[in-house]
């Protein structure tokens, strides 16, 4: 699927979407994206199939996993973040590494690209611009990392902002990742954000491990890479990723969404 292609679904469809309710628009977002997502793997969604097979604007020719992150990225024009903002996607490297690196590495950018020594800068953006709603995945938290990430996201109050942490079982935790995590939490809770916390349930026997470095904000907004919530992941370590905005990040949303219907709340924190 083309960007013109992509640009002008998402028009159409958050166009659509500001002739509803939020709640509405919130409702067909997630239909859509479950009945996109069955639709490409050639599943049955069990969706409302009549209400949203029909639309005109987000017909099912162009249903493929491309299309995926589009209805959460058009609700977000529509009601979120990005309202009244142009319907673009953006991609942007980030990488980390030894502060006594910085002057070795600081002309990189100019020839690569690479916005070298950002990526503690990008995530903690992230967390100082969303505005109702952040996925976070890591199966390691330390208290120094996370002391970093909420310094570099500069932000006083969380109020109004869901925090959805995904994260491994406490059983499989460290003392220091519990204690790490805890301390994130109880500041998160102090600036008034509403925190849940969701690991991996059992099948068959077998829990999964999460494994995932992942930070999604307003599902229009997305970091992912290799960086722990730590202090060598963030402070001083060789991390790379990538910071997305558009579809990517919309697509990373769903996904979250999706876990999440397979996890369980953790009440440990």
């Amino acid at each position: 699927m083309s960007t013109a292609t992509h640009d002008a679904l998402v028009k159409q469809l958050s166009e659509y979407m500001n002739g509803m309710s939020i709640h509405e628009a919130r409702a067909l977002a997630h239909s859509l994206t479950v009945s996109v997502s069955a639709y490409a793997a050639k599943i049955s969604s069990g969706s409302s199939k009549d209400r949203v097979d029909c639309l005109p604007i987000f017909p099912k020719e162009v249903w493929t996993e491309l299309s995926v992150g589009v209805p959460w990225e058009a609700f977000s024009h529509a009601y979120g973040a990005c309202a009244g903002r142009t319907h673009s996607q953006h991609v942007e490297a980030v990488c980390s590494g030894p502060h006594y690196l910085d002057s070795a590495t600081a002309s990189h950018p100019r020839t690569s690209g690479l916005w070298g020594g950002s990526l503690l800068v990008a995530i903690g953006k992230l967390l100082h611009e969303v505005d109702r709603e952040v996925q976070l995945f890591s199966p390691y938290w330390r208290k120094e990392g996370c002391r970093a990430l909420l310094a570099a996201a500069s932000r006083e109050s969380y109020a109004g902002v869901a925090v959805n942490i995904f994260t491994q079982p406490v059983r499989r935790m460290r003392n220091e990742d519990f204690e790490g995590l805890s301390y994130f939490v109880s500041m998160l809770k102090t600036m008034n954000a509403a925190v849940r916390i969701a690991t991996p349930r059992a099948f068959d026997g077998l829990t999964p491990m999460l494994h995932s470095k992942l930070i999604v904000a307003d599902g229009v907004k997305a970091y992912v890479g290799s960086a722990n919530f730590t202090k060598s992941g963030l402070d001083h370590g060789f991390e790379a990723g990538v910071l997305v905005v558009g579809p990517v990040a919309a697509a990373f949303a769903g996904w979250a969404r999706a876990i999440e219907s397979v996890c369980e709340i953790e009440s440990s924190f």
